[in-house]
């Protein structure tokens, strides 16, 4: 595994890629989510991960603890490892789709050309969040959240460590989800592809649906089996759903 830049975790080196798939995590979530997708993609398709700081090998850099700088941050990774004649296309999961859709705005502004973004098990922009706000959370409150959610085994907070180390991660993702707040602005310039699971309790289909709204180019939407971690389930399909949209199957 090689990085070029802090923020991104490249576990396989493609050379000769013209596509960079560049993922974003969801809230408490690190590059190890999406490592494994490596050994599946394409050769022509290099995995890029954003690795947000307080975790794995950033365990000790400091939280970021605004949507706007952590947006910046990430715009300044991609940025830095953008080559030439090789297409940039972001896929985010859940809080990471907020972070996709804000980047692509942030890209667009250096006239930096996002050829597509998935948006994965996430409302639209201008939807609330359907729980209360994360500062009036428990620390047992926030861990009923991530039950909710599931692909979690939650005995794993039985151990005081993990515990410990884990939810200051998620509360400050939860607060960073709170504080965002999108700007009114014309769609992206970008066609954008919408997936969940059809059995997600914390997002309906029709809410994942008004991504339509702020896509600037074609939409589509993709419903498969499974929960709000559907895309742990379903890996097959979601690389062979990717492979359709990147290698231009579609």
């Amino acid at each position: 595994m090689t990085t070029t830049h802090p923020w991104l975790v490249i576990p396989k080196r493609r050379p000769t890629a013209r596509v960079r798939l560049v993922c974003l995590p969801h809230a408490g979530g690190s590059a190890s989510f999406y490592r494994s997708w490596a050994q599946h993609l394409d050769t022509s398709i290099e995995l890029q991960i954003v690795q947000y700081p307080g975790r794995e090998e950033r365990v000790n850099d400091p939280f970021v603890q605004d949507p706007a700088a952590l947006v910046d941050a990430v715009t300044g990774a991609v940025l830095h490892t953008a080559e030439p004649d090789v297409e940039t296309v972001l896929f985010g999961h859940s809080m990471g789709s907020l972070i996709g859709y804000e980047t692509v705005r942030a890209l667009q502004a250096h006239d930096v050309r996002v050829d597509r973004l998935f948006v994965s098990g996430q409302a639209a922009p201008d939807e609330r969040i359907g729980r209360p706000p994360a500062e009036a959370l428990s620390d047992d409150r926030i861990l009923h959240e991530v039950e909710q959610h599931g692909g979690t085994q939650m005995t794993v907070f039985d151990d005081p460590g993990i515990r410990e180390m884990v939810l200051p991660i998620l509360r400050n993702d939860y607060l960073l989800i709170d504080s965002y707040s999108p700007v009114e602005t014309p769609p992206v310039d970008t066609g954008i592809v919408a997936i969940t699971g059809d059995r997600d309790v914390s997002v309906s289909v029709e809410r994942v649906r008004r991504w339509e709204g702020v896509a600037g180019k074609e939409f589509q939407l993709h419903v498969l089996p499974g929960g709000h971690f559907y895309l742990a389930e379903q890996r097959a399909q979601v690389i062979t759903l990717l492979h359709r949209y990147l290698l231009n199957e579609a």
